[in-house]
Formats: structure tokens, sequence, C-alpha cells
């Protein structure tokens, strides 16, 4: 059986020499070469052990960043999954929310004008009434509060207009107009009602006025609010009409032409 390497079997052996004399010189000669080789191999070894070593504190330095923790930041594939789940939840929470009740609308009230364009179509001359077959006449309804321009008996416009108020009546009856002033001022007391009076007035730029009975004419208003025309009579006896209507019946009418006032 073979004897176990150690370094002591690599020690050159030395014969025993009886009864000679050693020199020290002669010894370390001899001795000196075989303790060379395993100091080299252990020397390599150590060499190698220490390099390994420096090269893992190198690598746990880097690592560490000497105690400083660097933030990570997120793969751009997580960042754009990350922003995925957040629009995800906040369409959620859109479709989860309550529906706001829509505030009501208010549907706006047809003007007069749409109103007239709306009966027009209607429209008959008042009952008991005679005209020509081409007769250019005014009719004016104090019960619905409408005045009708004819061409013979088919109307051809209307108007939602104001009256005389309860006490200053229109007057019925079958008129012509006798006197056209454009642009006029209206004053109580050339029909003997002082300014000062309750009834009173004073109104200037009353445009587009023709008078069919003394004091009372068809003509423009402007100091009445829209929701008077066609509903309430407040006039002291003529017959007031929002400007674009007055103006209409200006220029239909002439010296002459009739006016008939009727229930």
């Amino acid at each position: 059986m073979p004897r176990p390497y150690t370094l002591l079997n690599l020690l050159p052996k030395i014969r025993p020499m009886s009864n000679s004399k050693i020199s020290h010189r002669r010894i370390l000669r001899i001795a000196i070469p075989g303790l060379l080789i395993p100091l080299a191999l252990a020397l390599i070894v150590l060499a190698v052990l220490v390099v390994q070593g420096n090269d893992a504190l190198d690598g746990e330095a880097q690592a560490g960043g000497g105690g400083t923790t660097t933030p990570t930041a997120l793969p751009l594939d997580v960042a754009g999954d990350q922003r995925d789940v957040f629009a995800w939840e906040a369409a959620v929470a859109t479709a989860n929310a309550p529906t706001p009740t829509p505030e009501p609308t208010a549907t706006p009230a047809p003007s007069p004008f749409d109103i007239a364009a709306a009966e027009l179509p209607y429209v008959v001359p008042p009952p008991g009434v005679a005209f020509g077959p081409d007769e250019r006449w005014i009719a004016v309804s104090v019960s619905t509060q409408r005045a009708y321009a004819f061409v013979g008996g088919k109307a051809v416009y209307e108007a939602l207009v104001t009256t005389g108020a309860p006490g200053s009546e229109t007057p019925l009856g079958d008129f012509r107009i006798n006197y056209r002033k454009e642009k006029d001022t209206m004053d109580s007391e050339t029909i003997g009602i002082p300014h000062d009076d309750p009834n009173g007035y004073f109104l200037e730029d009353v445009y587009w006025t023709q008078y069919f009975y003394p004091g009372v004419a068809l003509h423009s208003n402007y100091w009445r609010p829209v929701s008077y025309f066609g509903n309430v009579a407040s006039s002291h006896g003529c017959v007031g009409m929002l400007e674009d209507d007055a103006k209409f019946f200006w220029d239909f009418a002439r010296y002459g032409t009739r006016v008939v006032i009727y229930n």
C-alpha cells in the first residue's frame, strides 16, 4: 500500500551516516530545495484566494452603493400595465357614478308672430260682413285681440294686438281710414284728458298711425310688454300693434281702406 502524500514525503531522504561527520552546509543544500516547492505552491493558492476575495468585495460594494439604495425604475412594460390598470379603474368609477338628473329645459314660448303665422290658414271673414272679390280691407276682433288683412274673402296677414281697455273700449262698427301719419305724437289733452290724470298720456315717436275714428287709430305700440299682444286689452281705444305688424298694415292700407271692428 503506498504511503500518503505529505509534505514530509517531499523532503529528500537523508541516509543516515553512522560514524560520519555531516557539515551544516551540506544539510542545508539537501533540505532547502525540498522545502521550496511546497512553499511556492502554498503561496500560489493563497494569492488565488486573495484575488477571489477582492472581486467578491468589489461586487458587493457596487451592488450596495456604499449603503445608499438607488430606486430602480420600473420596466416600460410594467409602467404601461400600471397605466392601463389606472385607466380601467377610472373607467369603472365613471361607469358606476350616479347619472346626474338633467335640469329641465324651459321651452321658449312662441312669439306673437309665430302664433299668428300658425293661425292664419284657418282665418275666415267675420260673419255678416260684405266685401268685394278683390277688396283690401281690415278686420279687428276685440274678443280675440287679433287684426286681419283681407283681400276679398282670403286672410293674407294676422297680427296679435291690444285694443281698448275696459272703460275705453275700441268702438265697434264699419269705418274707413281717414288720416295717416308715419310718426305721430299722441297727447291725451287733444281728447280732453290732462297729462296728470290717471288716464293721461304723452307719447312721442308713435309710428305707422292710421286713424279710422276720432282719436282712435291703428299704430305701433312700444310701451306695452310683448305678452300683452293677443292677450290683454290695455289701450285708450286704439288698436296697438308690434312695430313690424303696424308697418305691414301701413303698407297694406290706403286712405279710405275699410276697418271692421267686431267682437
